[in-house]
């Protein structure tokens, strides 16, 4: 076990040296390949920590904003790429990430709509204790232990808005639980409120911060502040305890100190990055540190998750979203500075945009003008900030694997009681889908699952082009440019593309000299790049580059890189 950690951590030193310009990083097949779970070994138990919110924002909106524009080592991470990457350009499962729902490995609508749940959510049959109640701040709520022993956060909608917040949480928790990330289990509840008992050891602070024992009263104020349904019972989204101690939140920069498992800068962590596309898809705004958890988990390590999505879609927890969210960040340090040094005459288009609740569960969120290149968050990060055209196409094949009838089940998992509101929202999400999906694939040439086959005096390379596969684009309107360069065996040769329209998958072909060297190679000498670029209108991707590797007379494909 210590061997494998320090191998890990020399190998990462490496691969993090070469992201800062000090060394070259080596060629894709000869990286170091990542280690499923292998930040899940036993590590001593680490301490709870509780960062000061206002301290992190202020950090986050000023400090990091203007760092970014004056800081070298910043400007480095901004065009470094992401070191988690596997040589096939993807991440491995780990205490991060899962591998579930993905294009080469769908699931069905079913298993998305289910998530992770493994119930029918709290027992309201018998009694909800309450063993803690939050009755100040701005989403008011409990924590209560069902007859089952289960813990659970019960949160509620704002009056007027029943259903907004409660099946915005529930849905984003379903997308996001799909896409691979770690989630509560999270369930649409409505209970009697003669269920609610004040257990003997819940307490409250009273309005001079001090502590007394909870009161019926207390559970009243609290189901004062939102509506209940026509039958006198409420709706909730209750969000069951995830296993494990609770050991503070994680954030989207450098790594954990206490945990040893922490490998990689988070910034520089692919889920992190293109979690920012499956974020911008359901208009998670409030995608900051205080929205995540470190849970300290059998056998001991921390495993890292996503939690409370009821600033989700079109609800911002408390009322519908106004039009600046998702376009600027609650403290948006340049345009706030513009617009003093111009006396107010600078404006952005959200500041001309009308909010019109589009339906009162669903709320308010961008349809037309949604723009995937540029939507933020209410408050910077690191991770958001490093996205990469390689990071966001990662994140895009995440939205992309979600067909209408998946984005259906999801919306569902929601309960909203108007067929019409559950329909638009489903729309908005196909929407904004394709339109992601449009921007990060153009960004990128983005082929998967090479193949070669090979005969004397000739190379053929197979893929699946997903911007062909998804009906993006059609097949007869992509050219493709390909570069086959082997400096050891003096090939550097172009292709023909010989795939007929309509064929699943493509094929380029390459005509090789007769007298290219065949001897045995090593090292770096052994890898030729294939460089592929697709031209199709509208669309300037990067190439893409298929790593091969010259072994036993033959080429075999050792890596790939968007």
């Amino acid at each position: 076990m210590v061997v494998l950690r320090s191998g890990l951590r020399g190998a990462l030193a490496l691969a993090c040296l070469g992201a800062s310009g000090c060394v070259s990083r080596p060629p894709v097949p000869l990286r170091v390949q990542p280690v499923p779970y292998a930040d899940t070994l036993p590590i001593a138990e680490p301490r709870e920590r509780e960062p000061n919110e206002v301290a992190e924002l202020v950090d986050a909106a000023v400090t990091q904003e203007v760092g970014s524009a004056l800081s070298p080592r910043r400007a480095l991470d901004a065009t470094s790429g992401a070191l988690n990457v596997t040589r096939d350009d993807d991440v491995v499962p780990s205490a991060w990430y899962e591998l579930r729902h993905r294009w080469d490995a769908p699931w069905s609508p079913e298993a998305v709509r289910r998530g992770g749940t493994t119930s029918a959510g709290p027992d309201t049959s018998g009694v909800l204790r309450v063993v803690a109640a939050k009755v100040q701040g701005i989403s008011p709520g409990f924590t209560v232990r069902d007859a089952l022993g289960d813990r659970y956060v019960i949160k509620f909608d704002p009056k007027g808005f029943l259903h907004l917040a409660s099946a915005a949480g529930v849905i984003s928790n379903r997308l996001l639980y799909a896409s691979g990330f770690h989630t509560p289990e999270d369930y649409i509840v409505v209970f009697d409120p003669a269920r609610l008992v004040a257990d003997s050891t819940a307490m409250v602070e009273d309005e001079e911060f001090r502590e007394r024992p909870m009161t019926h009263e207390d559970i009243a104020r609290v189901l004062a502040l939102t509506d209940s349904l026509p039958d006198g019972r409420y709706l909730a989204v209750a969000s069951k305890f995830v296993p494990g101690v609770p050991k503070g939140p994680f954030r989207f920069e450098g790594r954990r100190e206490d945990d040893p498992n922490d490998h990689y800068l988070h910034q520089h962590r692919r889920e992190l990055r293109g979690l920012y596309v499956v974020s911008s898809w359901i208009n998670h705004v409030d995608m900051r540190f205080a929205n995540t958890l470190d849970a300290y988990v059998e056998p001991g390590y921390l495993r890292h998750y996503l939690i409370d999505f009821a600033a989700t879609l079109g609800s911002g927890t408390i009322r519908p979203h106004y039009p600046r969210e998702g376009t600027e960040y609650n403290f948006d340090f340049w345009p706030t500075l513009a617009r003093i040094f111009t006396l107010g005459f600078y404006t952005t288009g959200w500041e001309g945009r009308e909010g019109e609740v589009i339906h009162p569960t669903i709320g308010w969120m961008q349809g037309e003008a949604f723009d995937p290149a540029t939507w933020k968050a209410n408050w910077p990060n690191e991770a958001f900030r490093n996205v990469l055209p390689p990071d966001g196409y990662w994140g895009a094949k995440l939205v992309a694997a979600f067909t209408d009838a998946h984005i259906a089940a999801a919306v569902d998992a929601g309960e909203l009681p108007d067929p019409f509101a559950a329909d638009t929202l489903a729309d908005m999400l196909e929407f904004r889908r394709d339109r992601i999906v449009r921007h990060w694939f153009s960004r990128v040439t983005p082929i998967e699952a090479p193949e070669v086959r090979a005969e004397p005096g000739r190379l053929e390379v197979r893929f699946t082009d997903l911007a062909i596969a998804s009906g993006l684009w059609e097949d007869d309107v992509t050219r493709y440019e390909a570069r086959l360069r082997h400096a050891a065996r003096g090939i550097d040769v172009r292709a023909g593309r010989v795939a007929a329209p309509g064929q699943v998958g493509q094929r380029l072909a390459f005509d090789l000299s007769a007298d290219a060297g065949s001897g045995p190679l090593a090292g770096e000498d052994a890898i030729a790049r294939l460089e592929i670029t697709a031209r199709r209108p509208g669309a300037r991707g990067r190439p893409a580059t298929i790593y091969l590797c010259w072994e036993d007379g033959g080429y075999r494909v050792a890596g790939l890189e968007h």
